[in-house]
């Protein structure tokens, strides 16, 4: 059996700080998986309700079902990628893989045809998102496994998750700012134009995501437990044991939690722009520039804080604004000005920020106190059932959102610019306003019981080593 206290593999340690370079390279990835992730939650429910002409409550419950393939596939990829053996690493051959996939199933989604009859429509976008779904987790659960194997440093952790977050933040800026703009310019109510930037956004995808492989060839990483045990009696052994970490139930409640608000506002927030705020999605782009600029310029300032106050008050900070800001839009109204739209979306980018690299972090400070622990590596299984609550949260949220609008009256055949106003401004403002907020809450009330310290973490390292 491979323990904990193993060095690197490669050659390279894991004690200290990692080169730049590396951290860089790794997090290019960020850049594919945030633009894969963000571009389709961001507007699924919108395309599929008023560009492929699907009922909103069915087309919200196509995402949901689509999402649910997860359920399979996320404990699969997980342990898959704990055991695999490589000369290049455990996680690595995954990245590729999850490229070419990942970047065809974006392009597979937007060129998706309208037929004649909806429910076939929505078969095919239930088989494309399917493929999306799968390919998403081959990519992610190995990639976001890996600063686990690459450092033991308490800190260095959040660094590397910092650069990872300029990466998201750019990604995220190429998915509600690029893809708007690109839109308005090729006119957002035409299918055609969705197709142009599908392909064009799964070129970008594949790029960041091969680079990413590529560039962590020298990274560190650590040998796979091994095991007589068949794969399923050993995939049950892995999952019983991780769920059996208080802490990290208890991070994944805290995630659940905001992700659901986080969620439920995502797959409103486009219609929320046009309908309530009546608002191109010109503004729209200029929203998703500030919070892309917002997180950059946040991103070490948070990690700064988390060194001198710790994480999980840096986690309360990015939690509390959250609030603050979900709020905030119950005093928007139509022809909100520039100003105040500005100012929201530079605290989503300190809420973001947080949220994201002490979340990451916190993760892989579970892993690495857990692996100290026991002598057992378990980064896939724990980034799987992390990763199963962000998918799960993604496919409730345009669920819930396209049930709203169903009861709300909302009439798909219409252009989706057109305000219909009434009940659908109320079930548009209670997704990104007062569920969001309610679920910010949940989650900070939760994280108040997180008691894993970096002594605590600290101590169990040096125990292991005497």
């Amino acid at each position: 059996m491979a323990t904990a206290a193993a060095s690197a593999t490669n050659g390279h340690s894991r004690d200290g700080k990692l080169p730049a370079s590396l951290k860089l390279g790794w997090a290019t990835g960020a850049f594919g998986v945030a633009l894969l992730m963000n571009g389709i939650t961001g507007l699924i429910l919108l395309f599929a309700a008023s560009i492929l002409q699907i009922d909103p409550w069915l087309a919200g419950t196509v995402i949901f079902l689509a999402k649910l393939i997860d359920v399979v596939t996320d404990p699969i990829v997980g342990v898959w990628s704990d055991r695999f053996e490589s000369p290049r690493g455990r996680r690595r051959p995954f990245l590729f893989w999850g490229a070419i996939t990942g970047a065809a199933s974006f392009a597979l989604i937007f060129t998706a045809p309208s037929f004649e009859s909806q429910v076939v429509t929505a078969l095919y976008l239930f088989v494309v998102l399917s493929f999306y779904a799968i390919a998403y987790t081959i990519y992610n659960i190995p990639y976001i496994s890996m600063p686990a194997e690459m450092t033991d440093s308490y800190h260095e952790r959040s660094s590397i998750h910092a650069y990872r977050m300029v990466f998201v933040s750019l990604g995220s800026l190429i998915a509600s700012a690029g893809i708007k703009a690109a839109l308005e310019y090729l006119g957002k109510t035409e299918a055609q134009s969705y197709a142009i930037v599908g392909i064009g956004c799964a070129v970008l995808i594949f790029i960041s995501m091969m680079v990413a492989y590529l560039t962590t060839a020298k990274a560190p990483f650590t040998q796979g437990t091994k095991s007589t045990k068949s794969n399923a009696a050993q995939m049950v052994d892995e999952f019983n044991a991780v769920r059996s970490n208080k802490h990290f139930l208890r991070l994944i409640a805290v995630k659940f939690a905001q992700l659901m608000g986080i969620q439920i506002s995502g797959a409103a927030f486009a219609y929320f722009f046009v309908q309530s705020l009546e608002r191109g999605f010109d503004v729209l782009a200029i929203f998703g520039l500030t919070v892309s600029i917002s997180t950059i310029v946040f991103a070490p300032i948070i990690v700064w804080f988390s060194r001198k106050f710790g994480k999980k008050n840096a986690y309360y900070l990015a939690g509390g604004m959250g609030v603050l800001y979900a709020l905030s839009w119950s005093l928007g109204d139509a022809g909100e000005p520039i100003w105040a739209i500005v100012m929201r979306a530079a605290l989503v980018g300190i809420t973001f920020t947080g949220n994201v690299v002490m979340a990451m972090s916190m993760l892989t400070d579970i892993i690495n106190a857990d692996a100290n622990r026991t002598g057992v590596r378990r980064e896939g299984a724990f980034t799987a059932l992390y990763s199963f609550v962000e998918k799960l949260t993604g496919a409730i949220g345009p669920l819930v959102v396209g049930f709203a609008l169903t009861f709300a009256g909302f009439n798909n055949k219409l252009p989706f610019d057109v305000p219909q106003g009434g009940n659908v401004d109320i079930a548009l403002l209670m997704s990104v306003s007062w569920l969001p907020a309610f679920f910010g809450l949940v989650a900070m009330l939760i994280l108040s019981g997180y008691k894993l310290t970096e002594q605590d973490i600290s101590q169990e390292t040096k125990r292991v080593f005497e």
